[in-house]
């Protein structure tokens, strides 16, 4: 049976709220069928968590991942993850190579710079999840069209992790639900890496409702059952829901929010990760008060009573 984890446990201090255990919080205690919930807000991890905060006031509880997404234009920022563990939340990164092409990461060209991030991850107060390459099979990015490159960049990376003693890392395989273009080359099948460098499979979709007439809208398990059943069949990793939302547009967004939390069609499903941005379509969870009446009326619910059906 799925359920939504509460708040994980965290030692108590007199520093207030945000108070943690010295190593931060840990996936490996999870009970199996328990989902986490996070999310990724704009700017959430940055300024004291101020933005994330203001999130988890408007759901009534906190999350237990914080996303980010960063680029390789950009160095290992040990603050955000510094200030992330240690306020008892598990930290979810996005590593996106948009400049810098997985021909050129297999080929070892960026190697120094794969190592600094390395070596910061190993000195990093807790575990610290890592998706690399997101999406890789959808042609928005601009990883996606080789995937035995693909694997061998992955792989790259992973092995100079290792080297570095960053043992604290946790490799994230996190593909579209559906291939983009929809060929048999282009399947996440193909983009997986191997057993021996991924922790956790994790999934992207949205319900685009009237945003996207092509697609239209669409329930949460219709969204992700037969990407799931795909995903499993990789391996027997944990699986995420590394990036979900709906729009409000063509549908009741706050229905599709407690029928998300009903469901109990994915019963390796680990962690549920909202994305709350208004972008393509209003993913926000403040789009409009009732969406939010049914984040906060799922979220205040007792956790042994809080069955996802």
């Amino acid at each position: 049976m799925l359920l939504l984890l509460g708040v994980l446990a965290v030692a108590a201090c007199s520093g207030g709220e945000d108070t943690a255990s010295d190593t931060g919080a840990s996936l490996d205690a999870t009970p199996v069928g328990n989902a986490l919930l996070g999310a990724y807000a704009p700017a959430g991890v940055w300024n004291g968590l101020a933005p994330l905060r203001a999130l988890e006031a408007r759901v009534g509880r906190r999350f237990d991942v914080a996303h980010w997404f960063t680029s390789w234009d950009f160095g290992f920022d040990p603050i955000p993850v510094h200030d992330v563990l240690m306020t008892g939340r598990i930290p979810l990164i996005s590593w996106q190579p948009t400049n810098h092409p997985v021909s050129a990461i297999a080929a070892g060209d960026h190697d120094d710079y794969v190592r600094s991030w390395a070596r910061g991850v190993a000195d990093a107060p807790g575990l610290v999840y890592i998706r690399p390459f997101p999406e890789m099979n959808g042609e928005w990015v601009s990883w996606n069209g080789d995937p035995a490159t693909f694997r061998r960049a992955w792989r790259h990376v992973a092995s100079i992790f290792a080297a570095e003693g960053a043992s604290n890392v946790r490799w994230v395989f996190g593909p579209n639900v559906t291939d983009e273009p929809r060929s048999e080359a282009n399947r996440m099948e193909h983009y997986y890496p191997g057993h021996d460098v991924v922790d956790v499979l994790a999934l992207s979709g949205f319900n685009w409702g009237a945003t996207r007439p092509s697609i239209g809208w669409r329930s949460f398990e219709q969204i992700f059952e037969r990407g799931y059943a795909r995903l499993t069949e990789l391996g027997p990793q944990p699986v995420w829901l590394a990036e979900i939302a709906s729009s409000d547009e063509g549908g009741d967004k706050a229905a599709w929010v407690r029928n998300m939390f009903a469901s109990t069609a994915f019963p390796r499903l680990q962690a549920i990760i909202w994305f709350d941005e208004d972008k393509e379509a209003d993913w926000r969870v403040a789009s409009a008060p009732d969406v939010v009446a049914a984040f906060r009326e799922a979220l205040a619910r007792p956790r042994d009573a809080l069955a996802l059906r």
